[in-house]
């Protein structure tokens, strides 16, 4: 079952975040981004089997220039229940409801042979204030305005 976040879920959260990416996961350009800030829960779901999380994608805000967006990450599923689509459940439901009339984009830092599945490409003409290899940063474009997007970007 997968519904919004609540914020009484965030212990189970970062419980499960650490039991599937380690404590490596703090020298990931994506989680010193996201340091100090709280997720987005409005878009942020969880996916539950019993009383138990085992899937979580987060979302927090973010702009470039003057456009809002979504930083997606992390998406994490329980080792157990790898290779079960919940990941991709995750993915679909949460973007779908993602108001496009307010957000313009989403961006990660991720690798493009599993989210290009979503959409997402790789967008050379943005950037984060910290190094992040550029084949990483993908972007997804909500609307189909001419917009383009360049420059910094930043979460808040």
């Amino acid at each position: 079952m997968i519904r919004e976040e609540k914020k009484s879920d965030n212990k189970k959260i970062l419980l499960l975040e650490e039991n599937v990416l380690g404590p490596g996961r703090y020298a990931r350009p994506s989680f010193r981004l996201r340091e100090g800030l709280k997720p987005n829960i409005k878009y942020s779901k969880v996916y539950f089997k019993g009383n138990k999380i085992i899937g979580s994608i987060r979302y927090f805000n973010c702009r470039i220039n003057n456009q809002n967006g979504l930083m997606l990450g992390p998406l994490i599923v329980d080792q157990s229940f790898k290779g079960n689509g919940i990941g991709r459940e995750l993915m679909n439901q949460s973007m779908s409801s993602i108001n496009s009339n307010s957000i313009n984009f989403i961006i990660l830092i991720g690798e493009l042979n599993y989210y290009g599945q979503f959409n997402f490409e790789v967008n050379t003409n943005i950037y984060f204030a910290i190094n992040v290899r550029q084949e990483k940063i993908l972007f997804k474009k909500l609307l189909d305005k001419s917009n383009t997007f360049s420059g910094k970007i930043e979460l808040y």
